[in-house]
């Protein structure tokens, strides 16, 4: 149905054009435009395999310039620090099992064109309630952390790419907001840690522990 709409626009352009004095070149110009501000919205629930929940939803808006990300979950720890991370695979159809992106692909990181980069944190109220909201542009690696693992830097979420990538979003618990180091648990990968537990196994309770607990999967838009 997209699609037929998109060709019906451009038909009725056509015969706009057609029907006046102007240059061809403006038709292209405002295909060209319908094209790049195409946008996208996917919604899919969080996976705490801690738990075996579902505790809340991922929603990711893409378009042209970039894509942001809603995360809202719940069943988390009161007063622990949270960290939320960008996983993105530019070629996600290079992945191991096409499409369906995970760790193994780590060890082919050009090839699947992955980058890990910071998104947003803050320390979790009463509730135990977390929303997680964060912006990454097209081509802004300014927050990667591809060089913590050994990787080699992907340039991010590719120019002209927002709608084809694979975009996996990562909560890692900090473990109790410590005085004094809440800005580097809330803004960093390994702020306040110093033990660190299995991945996706357990959570992180104590001050100094560390692990990511849940995550969420868009898969591409097209």
């Amino acid at each position: 149905m997209k699609n037929a709409l998109k060709f019906c626009t451009l038909i009725l352009l056509f015969v706009a054009v057609s029907c006046s004095n102007e240059p061809i070149i403006d038709l292209q110009e405002e295909s060209l435009e319908l094209i790049n501000n195409k946008a996208s919205h996917s919604t899919v629930e969080i996976f705490n395999p801690v738990y075996g929940t579902t505790p809340g939803t991922s929603t990711l808006h893409r378009n042209a310039h970039g894509i942001t990300v809603n995360y809202k979950t719940s069943g988390l720890i009161p007063g622990n620090a949270y960290t939320l991370w960008w996983v993105i695979w530019n070629n996600p159809g290079n992945c191991e099992v096409p499409y369906a992106c995970n760790e193994p692909d780590f060890a082919n990181p050009v090839e699947v064109g992955v980058e890990v980069l910071y998104a947003a944190g803050h320390v979790v109220g009463a509730n135990g309630k977390g929303n997680f909201s964060a912006r990454l542009n097209a081509g802004d690696n300014s927050g990667s952390i591809n060089d913590l693992f050994g990787l080699p830097a992907a340039g991010g979420l590719l120019q002209g790419n927002t709608m084809e990538a694979e975009v996996h979003a990562v909560l890692r618990n900090h473990g109790p907001a410590v005085p004094g180091l809440v800005n580097e648990q809330i803004n960093s990968y390994l702020g306040g840690c110093e033990i660190f537990l299995p991945l996706f196994a357990e959570d992180a309770d104590d001050i100094g522990e560390c692990n990511d607990i849940e995550f969420a999967i868009h898969p591409p838009a097209n």
